[in-house]
């Protein structure tokens, strides 16, 4: 059984996959490619082919960026309409950003399970050293500067995760390569595709999966805009006009 296929066997995926009908339809369909892309991944690793199992691995999470800005957008975050879904070089900033934002959260030490009662997700975590359980949402996480203040965006966390601005821009673009770096051939030779299959195939149905939840997690809120929401578009921002740019920029605390 691919590792795919046993991740989406979880309660907590399940139910993800059986709300996608809530999204509105930019984001529908994005977000049930990304869900066929999966599906496509898994028969293929199941098959004893691992390039092109991630090959449609990575492009479910294209599909899954693409589905949670296409909600953002329809939900009125004014920095989701700067962000083009048609860009790979957005894509892969979402992406990574999707990556470090478990990262940046893990001293809170998250665990998510589904509530048969209620037949939703419910977060565990810890902040300060007390524990809590809530209803899964962004909204329980955002970041703060030291006089308690909301930051517009955590983007000097996420320089700090990498030690500078030049490795999070290389990082950014070998994730825009990435698809087309495992499938194509060069005049040196053909390409062997990761060195760890099973985790690259972990890794991007995590992220879809986690991408789509936050779309619907947007959708529910629609009218209310999410500080981390708006934190993490503003941040996608600053590295895309970086990438473009070459310019630097240099603020941040968890609660």
């Amino acid at each position: 059984m691919s590792v795919i296929n046993r991740i989406m066997k979880n309660n907590a995926a399940a139910l993800i996959n059986s709300q996608i009908n809530e999204l509105p339809d930019r984001a529908k369909f994005r977000a049930s490619s990304a869900l066929r892309s999966l599906q496509w991944a898994n028969s293929i690793s199941d098959a004893g082919m691992p390039i092109p199992a991630c090959f449609c691995a990575l492009h479910a999470t294209e599909e899954a960026v693409a589905a949670f800005i296409s909600c953002a957008k329809e939900c009125g975050y004014a920095d989701a309409k700067n962000i083009n879904i048609k860009d790979h070089a957005a894509k892969a900033t979402i992406s990574v950003l999707t990556q470090k934002i478990s990262d940046i959260i893990r001293p809170n030490q998250v665990a998510v399970a589904l509530d048969l009662q209620t037949n939703a997700l419910v977060a565990r975590y810890i902040v300060d050293g007390q524990t809590y359980h809530n209803y899964a949402s962004t909204k329980l996480f955002h970041f703060r500067d030291e006089q308690g203040q909301i930051l517009s965006d955590f983007h000097d966390e996420l320089v700090n995760m990498f030690g500078d601005v030049a490795e999070l821009e290389k990082t950014v673009k070998f994730a825009q390569d990435a698809r087309n770096e495992i499938f194509y051939a060069t005049s040196k030779g053909l390409p062997t595709g990761f060195d760890e299959p099973e985790a690259s195939l972990a890794r991007e149905c995590q992220l879809s999966l986690s991408l789509i939840w936050a779309a619907l997690d947007i959708k529910r809120n629609e009218g209310e805009l999410i500080p981390f929401i708006e934190q993490a578009l503003q941040t996608a921002n600053i590295v895309i006009t970086d990438l473009k740019s070459g310019r630097t920029n240099t603020k941040q605390q968890l609660i």
